[in-house]
């Protein structure tokens, strides 16, 4: 389907409530080919590649462009709507939550943080990185260090294909758009419920971070998916998926859920 603005999107299932789902650094729709099938037959998925990365390669990557993008899907989505983010998605959904606070029903945030305290320092070093190796090597290198070692040997190939085929450039300037940014003070002003997740695993935002952005947002629905790293949604998509449906139906979690 595509929107007015050019944005193509991908609708799954047939459910009255929707679920936007906003991928991580480098990725596209690809990221929620595992998890989708476990809530499409209670949700409407709707997934779409971001500004920089697979049809829409060709734009700039910018947070300002990526919460337009979901804006847009709102507007043409009726019902009620959740948001899902994982990492950099998180600094999406987060704003957009905010901004559409009106139409948002729930908010779910995988492997957020609020900020990176050495973001600028972390970019630079990725720049290096980069000059020194394809962005092949790096997606094999990624999904070596990123992914659980249970995880399936072809999802782990599948997301080094992924990266591999991204531009540098556009990858960098993705990553200098969240890495440079705080959510200290946007994350304090979200008053849908709010869920956050993490991968017992996670090294890249592990489960302090999750409890730092729950105390921001004030929800104590945090919960850690077991065996799981920062890609949750690859590591463990039927536990994600759980916690997901759960939320959304409830807009709450039991305490030993």
């Amino acid at each position: 389907m595509k929107a007015p603005n050019g944005l193509v999107y991908y609708r799954q299932g047939k459910g009255e409530e929707t679920i936007l789902m906003h991928p991580s650094l480098g990725l596209g729709r690809f990221l929620f080919h595992r998890v989708s099938p476990f809530l499409t037959p209670m949700y409407s998925i709707v997934t779409w590649d971001p500004r920089g990365i697979g049809d829409r390669r060709e734009l700039e990557p910018n947070l300002s462009g990526w919460i337009d993008d979901v804006l847009t899907l709102l507007e043409l989505t009726p019902g009620p709507i959740h948001l899902l983010g994982v990492s950099l998605g998180t600094w999406v959904m987060g704003r957009v939550a905010v901004l559409a606070a009106g139409r948002v029903t729930s908010l779910t945030l995988i492997g957020s943080s609020l900020g990176f305290v050495h973001g600028e320092q972390a970019v630079q070093e990725r720049r290096r990185e980069l000059e020194r190796e394809s962005m092949g090597d790096f997606g094999k290198r990624y999904a070596e260090t990123t992914l659980m070692p249970g995880t399936q040997p072809e999802i782990r190939e599948n997301l080094a294909l992924e990266l591999a085929g991204v531009d540098k450039d556009s990858y960098l300037k993705a990553m200098e758009a969240i890495y440079t940014v705080s959510n200290q003070e946007i994350f304090s002003q979200i008053d849908c419920p709010s869920l956050i997740l993490v991968g017992q695993k996670d090294e890249r935002t592990p489960p302090d971070m999750a409890d730092a952005v729950a105390e921001a947002i004030h929800t104590p629905y945090v919960r850690i998916v077991p065996r799981a790293g920062h890609l949750a949604v690859l590591d463990q998509p039927g536990r994600v998926a759980d916690y997901v449906a759960a939320f959304c139906k409830a807009r709450r979690l039991p305490p030993d859920y």
